[in-house]
Parts: structure tokens; C-alpha cells; sequence
């Protein structure tokens, strides 16, 4: 007996998807039209494709398509050409598959970056600095030596080929490797490639042995004696700022952005918010009085801006698209210029190398190491990063406290404070104890 096909009318459709209740009707022959609570219609296919070897049919279905973007006529159409496909053995569920898979596994590279840019490198997951330079890499190196190619295509000599082509330093080079591992890691997570072509590239081998890293400098005591007391000489908004930087132990960066708004002078904090942070997660800082007291001449020279440094460029302000702050290089372009006039006779150095000048004389102070690295907001590892979990931690505002003291001697000419460690010097060592009891 023939089977009972063509059940459904257009107008059955188009009566069911006003009312908008769930649905699932038959038109024959396994062609079926179904319509979800959310009110998604769509038409499905189930057939059978012959037997397992124990005798049991395998049903399967298929997703034609949704209504009425395919309308019943058309529907009956693919219907039954699915029909003659598994009539010759064919299975249009895993055909169906097989196309998306293939459609997947023919992105190129620069569809691979498009896609990897739009869904993993924003904020606040990436810092702004890090997306640009990223973004930077692949516009400039990546794509135009890659970007044509199948991500399927892309072998560990393609890699070596770019690196080698873009003529670039070391550091760069380096840069551009984890930039092309980042997309390629993207690839593998989409199930594009089964392996990073990046993976055991030997940055070394390809551009030659790293260069000397510059090594930090820790200004002495007499050095500092000698810059603070005309310090000014750089200009009063970056010279509070260099107390401020020097005092806090925070990074240039994390100055440059500070908003008004996150500064309790009367209470004795500043936060950092997150997405000023190199790692991501805010922290608090404390102020004692003599660096608030820098905090608010710098908030009286800002006038109405929100930040602490505000620009002083009407070109950066124009091209940032209202206010905004001082760059990122604002401070070190002082210090350059002074070092150029020979106003500063002491060694040359960078805002960054005020991190390991507090470092050095704090550890000189006799503040331990633990809370010397919270103090320049370095991550802890192991018992210390899972347990101290304080926000406002006593210890590092004593450190910081006797550190401003040291500063605030060597600009004035008076004698060094006597350190009093009894508190920051007396921790507990986690890990020593932890030892002890094994």
C-alpha cells in the first residue's frame, strides 16, 4: 500500500505559527514540520538507513531547514531528493556534517584571526595595550605573509619562513611567535588543526641567542640625595608624579591611568582598578600623609579632568576623543630631556627602575621578601598566594610608610630614619613551616 503523503497545507502553517503553540506534524513519509515554544518552526526528515548487523533498523533525522525561509513545496522538494540518496546507500545527516566540518576546516588564516580577534582578544580578558600590539602583529607580519593560506596548511616551516621574512628584533620576534601560538591555539580549540604548527619553534634557532637583558638599576642613597632635592627641575606635574611613582612602587602605566575617583586621601588608599593592572586584578595601595600630600597637590594642578594626570596635549586629547591621560611615556620623555641637558648628574635610569630601587632598599630596611614583592604587587606563589588573600595588608603600609620616610630624608638633607622592622621582619615563613612539620 502507497504511503499517505502531501498531509499539510500552507495554510495549516501559517495557522499554527500565529497561534504559536508547539507542534510537530507530519506530511508523509517522514517528512515532518515541528514548531518549538520559542516559536521556531523548522523542517525535519526521519528516515531509516538500512540494518545493523543484528537486524535493528538505524533511524536517523535531518534538519531540512526552518519555515518559511523553506516553504512546504520546496520542503517536499529536498525531501525527496534526500529520499533518492538513501534509496543508493547515502546518509544525508552525515553528509550534512561532513559539509560543515569541511566549511570549518577551509578557513584561511586571515578568517582564523578575524575570528579568534572578535571572540578571545577583548577586554577585559586582554589589557588595551596587549590587544593593540597583538592586533599590531598580525595587520603587520602575520596576515600579509599568511593571511591567504589555509589555517589547514600552516606547517612549523611556514612559521620559521615568517619569522625569518619579517626581519624583526628579537624581542619583536619573539612577540610575533606568541601572537601566531595564540591564533593557532584558537584553531585547535575550533577543531580547524589537530596541532599548533607553533609548538616547539626555538625562537633562538631561528633569529639567533637572545640579547643582553639591561640589567635594573637600584639608585643608591646618595644618588637620590642628589636627585630628589631638585627634582623639579622635570617640571612640578612630573616631578609629584615621580615622588608618587618612586613612594607607591606601583608601574608607570598604573599611575598614568589613576582617576580622581579612586583616590581615598582620608582614608589612606588608592585602588587600582583591573583593567589598569598588568595582571589583571585590581589591588589596594596605601597613601601614608606625605605621599597624600603629593596626591593632592597633583588633584589641584588637574582642574576638572576625572584623572589624576590629565593630558596636556590638545592633539592627544582630540585624538582620545575628549579627556583622557598623560601617556604611557609622558614621564621618561622628562627625564630624557633632562639627562640630554645634563641637569641630572646621577646614572642614567627609567620610571620602571624605581620598582627595583624600593625593592632594594626595602630589602636593606629589612622588610622581608614576601612583603617587599606585595609591595611592588608581584604575584606570590605557592602557600602565600593561596592563603593571604587580604586586601588592606599592615605590613605593607608600614614597609611603605618607613619607605617614604627614607625619601622624604634624602630630599630634605636631614638624616636617615632609624628602620623599625619589628613588625614586617618578625613573618612567619609559610613555607618553612610547612617544612618544619613534614
Amino acid at each position: 500500500m502507497a504511503k499517505s503523503t502531501n498531509k499539510l497545507t500552507d495554510i495549516q502553517l501559517r495557522n499554527w505559527v500565529s497561534r504559536g503553540d508547539p507542534v510537530a506534524r507530519s506530511d508523509g513519509d517522514g517528512l515532518t514540520f515541528t514548531l518549538s515554544r520559542a516559536g521556531t518552526a523548522t523542517w525535519v526528515l526521519r528516515y531509516r538507513l538500512g540494518t545493523r548487523h543484528n537486524g535493528q533498523v538505524l533511524r536517523r533525522e535531518l534538519t531540512i531547514g526552518n519555515y518559511p525561509d523553506i516553504s512546504l513545496r520546496e520542503a517536499r522538494e529536498l525531501a525527496s531528493r534526500h529520499r533518492a540518496a538513501v534509496d543508493t546507500g547515502e546518509d544525508p545527516a552525515t553528509n550534512k556534517q561532513k559539509g560543515k566540518t569541511q566549511i570549518r576546516t577551509d578557513w584561511t588564516v586571515r578568517e582564523l584571526v578575524q575570528d579568534y580577534q572578535s571572540k578571545i582578544l577583548v577586554e577585559p580578558h586582554y589589557a588595551a595595550k596587549t590587544i593593540a600590539y597583538r592586533k599590531a602583529d598580525y595587520k603587520q607580519v602575520i596576515l600579509p605573509l599568511l593571511g591567504r593560506r589555509l589555517v589547514s596548511s600552516i606547517t612549523s616551516t611556514d612559521i620559521v619562513e615568517m619569522l625569518v621574512s619579517a626581519q624583526r628584533s628579537w624581542t619583536i620576534s619573539k612577540r610575533i611567535l606568541t601572537s601566531a601560538s595564540m591564533a593557532f591555539d584558537h584553531a585547535c580549540g575550533q577543531m580547524l588543526i589537530p596541532a599548533n604548527p607553533c609548538t616547539g619553534i626555538r625562537l633562538s634557532a631561528v633569529v639567533g641567542p637572545r640579547p643582553p637583558v639591561r640589567k635594573r638599576i637600584m639608585l643608591q642613597e646618595d644618588e637620590l640625595r642628589v636627585l630628589l632635592p631638585d627634582i623639579d627641575v622635570i617640571g612640578i606635574e612630573n616631578a609629584l608624579a615621580f615622588r608618587i611613582l618612586l613612594a607607591t612602587c606601583v608601574r608607570g602605566i598604573e599611575l598614568a591611568r589613576a582617576k580622581k575617583e579612586h583616590l581615598f586621601l582620608d582614608r589612606g588608599i588608592w585602588w587600582i582598578p583591573d583593567e589598569s593592572v598588568k595582571t589583571r586584578k585590581g589591588f589596594l595601595v596605601p597613601i601614608v600623609p606625605t605621599v597624600a600630600s603629593w596626591f593632592q597637590a597633583l588633584i589641584n594642578l588637574s582642574g576638572e579632568s576625572i584623572y589624576l594626570l590629565p593630558a596636556r596635549q590638545e592633539r592627544r586629547r582630540r585624538n582620545q576623543q575628549g579627556d583622557t591621560h598623560v601617556g604611557s611615556t609622558t614621564l621618561w620623555a622628562a627625564f630624557r630631556r633632562a639627562f640630554d641637558r645634563r641637569e641630572i648628574p646621577i646614572r642614567q635610569f627609567t620610571p620602571h627602575d624605581t620598582r627595583s630601587t624600593a625593592k632594594g632598599h626595602l630589602r636593606n630596611m629589612g622588610v622581608s621578601r614576601e612583603i617587599s614583592e606585595i609591595a611592588l604587587n608581584h604575584t606570590l606563589k605557592g602557600m602565600e598566594a593561596i592563603y593571604d588573600v587580604r586586601e588592606e595588608i599592615p605590613e605593607r603600609r608600614q614597609a611603605l610608610t618607613m619607605w617614604a620616610a627614607f625619601l622624604t630624608a634624602c630630599e630634605t638633607g636631614t638624616p636617615t630614619p632609624q628602620a623599625s622592622v619589628s613588625t614586617i621582619s618578625n613573618i612567619i615563613h609559610l613555607r618553612k613551616t610547612a617544612g618544619a612539620r613534614a
